[in-house]
C-alpha cells in the first residue's frame, strides 16, 4: 500500500484542487501495489461548493483532513504542527503539494522534521502557475530553501520554466527530478444546470475565482463597455467567489445583462449551456476550465496569457490583449455579425484538447511517478 497526502489550500473550485481530486479518485494500478489518498486542506471554506465536494469525496472513500478552521493566516501559523502530527500518525509514503501556500506549509513542516531528526516522506510538488509568489517574493525564497531535489512537475512548459527561474533567481539549485505532466480532463457529461439562459441573447460565462489574477476587475469594466455598445445582445453569467465579489454583485444590480452565481459543483458538466466562455486572466499555469469548455464544444474567448494560450489551438481567433479594450470589442462585434465559423472552431478546439489533454494520460503519468518514487 502506498499512502499519499494530497496537500491543497482548501476544498474550493480551482484547477489545482481539481487535479488533486482527480488523482485521488482515479490513480490505480493493475498489480498488488495500491494507493490510498488523503486530501489535506490547509484551511476550510464554507461555501456550498466545498460542502458538496466534501460529501462527494467521502462517498468515493477519499478521506479529508483539515488543518485549521476558516482562517488562512492562523492555518499557516499552526498548520505545520498539525500536519506534523498527521504525518507521524498516518505515515504516508508521499506528500504531494499543490500551489504556493501548501508549499510554504510543507517547507515549515519539513523544518520541524529536520529539527527532530525524523525522516520526511518523499515529496512531489506540482507547479500550477507561471507567476510564482508575485507579491511575497521573500516568502517564496524562504519556502524554496527547504526543498532540494524533490520531484517537481510542471502543468505546462511555462509553469516549469517559472519554477526554474524562481530557483535560479534566488541562487538555489534546480531539482534534478523534473517533468511536465499536462492537466487532463474527463470529457464532460451533460447534466442539469442552474443557469438562467436567455435564448434571445448570446450567453457568455466567466467561471473561476474572482481575483485580480483572473482579470475579473478588467472584465467588469469591459462588460459595461460591451453593454453600452451592443445594448441587450449579450448576457453575462459570472460564476465564482473571491475578493471582487462585492464589485461583481454591484455590477449585476446596475446591469440587467449580468447574472451572478456562487461556485457551482461539477461545472464542467454544465458548461454546454453557454454560447461562449470568457477567460480574461493575467497569467495562469494551465487552465482546466478552458480545456473543459473545448471538450464541451463551447468556444473560449481568452487573453494572450502564459499558461492559457497553451490550452487553445495556434492562431485561435478569439484571443485578445487584456490591456487593449478595442480588441475585445472587435471580437464581440464579429460574434454579433456571425463572422466566425463557430462549428469549425468548436471542432478544431475539441480535437486539439483531445490530443493534448487526455485525462487518462495525466492519470497514467502520475501513477507511474508515484510508483517510481515509492520503489
Amino acid at each position: 500500500m502506498c499512502k499519499i497526502f494530497q496537500l491543497i489550500c482548501s476544498i474550493q473550485l480551482g484547477g489545482a484542487e481539481v487535479v488533486a481530486f482527480n488523482l485521488s479518485e482515479f490513480c490505480k494500478t493493475d498489480d498488488s501495489q495500491n494507493f490510498e489518498f488523503i486530501i489535506v486542506e490547509l484551511h476550510q471554506t464554507r461555501d456550498n461548493y466545498s460542502i458538496e465536494k466534501k460529501h462527494d469525496l467521502r462517498n468515493k472513500n477519499i478521506r479529508i483532513l483539515s488543518l485549521c478552521g476558516y482562517s488562512k493566516s492562523i492555518a499557516l501559523l499552526i498548520g505545520p504542527f498539525i500536519l506534523t502530527y498527521h504525518l507521524l500518525k498516518e505515515k504516508p509514503n508521499i506528500i504531494h503539494s499543490h500551489t504556493d501556500l501548501p508549499d510554504l506549509l510543507l517547507s515549515n513542516t519539513k523544518r520541524i522534521f529536520s529539527f527532530l531528526h525524523i525522516k520526511f516522506p518523499k515529496i512531489v510538488r506540482t507547479i500550477h502557475n507561471t507567476v510564482l509568489w508575485p507579491t511575497h517574493r521573500i516568502l517564496g525564497k524562504y519556502a524554496e530553501t527547504a526543498f532540494i531535489d524533490d520531484w517537481v512537475v510542471g502543468v505546462s512548459d511555462g509553469a516549469l520554466e517559472s519554477y526554474r527561474n524562481l530557483r535560479i533567481k534566488n541562487n538555489l539549485s534546480v531539482s534534478v527530478h523534473q517533468r511536465i505532466i499536462y492537466n487532463g480532463c474527463i470529457i464532460p457529461n451533460i447534466k442539469n444546470h442552474p443557469f438562467k439562459i436567455a435564448n434571445n441573447k448570446i450567453n457568455i460565462a466567466f467561471c473561476g475565482r474572482l481575483e485580480e489574477q483572473k482579470g475579473i476587475d478588467i472584465l467588469i469594466a469591459r462588460i459595461n463597455e460591451i453593454n453600452c455598445k451592443f445594448s441587450d445582445n449579450f448576457l453575462f453569467h459570472i460564476i465564482g467567489s473571491g475578493t471582487f465579489s462585492n464589485e461583481v454583485l454591484k455590477l449585476s444590480k446596475e446591469n440587467n445583462n449580468v447574472l451572478v452565481y456562487d461556485s457551482v459543483p461539477n461545472i464542467a458538466d454544465k458548461l454546454y449551456a453557454f454560447d461562449f466562455l470568457i477567460i480574461p486572466s493575467r497569467f495562469e499555469g494551465l487552465v482546466l476550465i478552458s480545456i473543459e469548455a473545448s471538450f464541451s464544444k463551447v468556444p473560449v474567448i481568452a487573453t494572450f496569457a502564459p499558461g492559457l494560450s497553451e490550452t487553445l489551438p495556434t492562431n485561435w481567433p478569439l484571443m485578445f490583449n487584456l490591456a487593449n479594450k478595442d480588441e475585445l470589442l472587435i471580437i464581440f462585434d464579429k460574434i454579433l455579425k456571425h463572422d466566425f465559423d463557430l462549428e469549425s472552431l468548436k471542432n478544431q478546439a475539441y480535437l486539439f484538447v483531445a490530443n493534448k489533454f487526455s485525462h487518462s494520460n495525466m492519470i497514467n503519468a502520475y501513477t507511474k511517478l508515484y510508483l517510481q518514487i515509492n520503489e
